[in-house]
């Protein structure tokens, strides 16, 4: 998964409406592969909203966001995957088939290690012992672990993490940061949305939002 050069441009974006009770004017941003990017803030700064506008998921008021070689507009779930702060995953799926999803559904070859792969991403998110259990019988911290190894089974090019760390334990926080951390030195641009200090100093570009 190497690559390099900008994966994300964002410039001149606000959003919403002008006349809204809240307004997002972001920094003009590039997002490179290879890079960790954290959007940091106080609390409805418009860090979630931002990631929505990165993804693809809200459509700016004015400015664009781009993704110079994706396959599409937006960006494809092979491409482009989303840990959000609202841990949705498929009920009906157990945890296994939750995290192997993207590999099942990405018209994109697999490659010969995926599952090696896949196995060390569960083993470090220490998810192992979960695969054949429900959703629903799992604690908001495992599920939200189990988001970023569905985020990161298909190795896409571009990461997008809300607060990845916000439910997990100090070990368990570090394991789910350096993951990401080591997408990034494999080519991924990622970017990490985060209230904590320490998690953005860790990145390689890092873009503060005020509250406004």
């Amino acid at each position: 998964m190497s690559r390099s050069g900008p994966l994300i441009v964002a410039t001149g974006v606000t959003w919403p409406a002008p006349g809204s009770d809240f307004r997002l004017v972001v920094p003009d941003l590039v997002a490179e592969g290879g890079q960790v990017l954290a959007v940091s803030g106080p609390t409805r700064s418009g860090k979630s909203a931002l990631l929505h506008l990165l993804a693809g998921w809200q459509q700016p008021t004015s400015g664009a966001v781009d993704w110079p070689g994706s396959p599409s507009d937006p960006p494809p779930w092979s491409h482009l995957a989303v840990v959000t702060q609202r841990l949705a995953l498929l009920d009906e799926l157990r945890i296994g088939e939750n995290i192997r999803f993207p590999l099942v559904t990405s018209r994109a070859p697999g490659r010969p290690d995926d599952g090696a792969h896949l196995a060390e991403v569960v083993g470090r998110l220490d998810l192992g012992r979960l695969l054949d259990r429900a959703v629903d019988e799992l604690s908001i911290g495992e599920r939200q672990r189990v988001m970023v190894a569905r985020a990161l089974a298909g190795r896409p090019p571009i990461v997008l993490a809300d607060e990845p760390i916000a439910h997990q334990d100090e070990r368990r926080g570090e394991a789910t940061l350096l993951l990401l951390e080591e997408a990034a030195a494999a080519g991924a641009a990622v970017v990490i949305a985060t209230r904590e200090p320490t998690v953005a100093e860790r990145a390689t570009v890092r873009v503060n939002l005020d509250a406004s």
